[in-house]
């Protein structure tokens, strides 16, 4: 398992979740709708250039299973914020904390001392990987504000 940049094979591969996974579209807060490989790739450059993101395919046995992304990143505060989506027959695996052990040491590699997310307070699994790394967590309403400082 690995997090690689997206090429046009992993494209193919996320559509294909996002476009039939309704458990993950559920869980995301997705309405129903079939993106195309362009809106696909055209939607993640905008928003990549947008907030200073660089998006990774999470990639088992050399297949697209979710996206990891590090975002919204400022080299003088030395922050940025972790977005991650897994197939939902993916789920339970362990493979969503090993992307998120490998965006950590990439953050850490581009000197990024904190790392931050908003997660749903129901979705526990998000939960216990930030927490296996020693996150500080706040509920307010709805929503579980994590952070870790490397």
């Amino acid at each position: 398992m690995a997090i690689e940049e997206i090429n046009n094979k992993y494209a193919i591969q996320l559509i294909e979740i996002l476009n039939t996974d309704n458990v993950l579209q559920e869980k995301l807060g997705s309405r129903k709708c079939i993106i195309s490989k362009d809106e696909f790739i055209k939607h993640n450059n905008e928003w990549s250039e947008n907030t200073n993101s660089e998006i990774f395919a999470i990639v088992l046995n050399n297949n697209a299973i979710g996206m990891i992304s590090l975002s919204y990143q400022s080299v003088e505060e030395k922050k940025a914020k972790i977005g991650y989506w897994i197939g939902s027959r993916y789920w339970g695996k362990g493979y969503a904390s090993k992307a998120f052990s490998q965006i950590l040491e990439y953050a850490k590699r581009k000197e990024i001392k904190y790392l931050s997310a908003k997660i749903v307070k129901d979705n526990l699994a998000s939960r216990k990987i930030w927490a296996k790394y020693g996150a500080k967590m706040e509920l307010i309403r709805d929503k579980m504000y994590v952070s870790i400082v490397l």
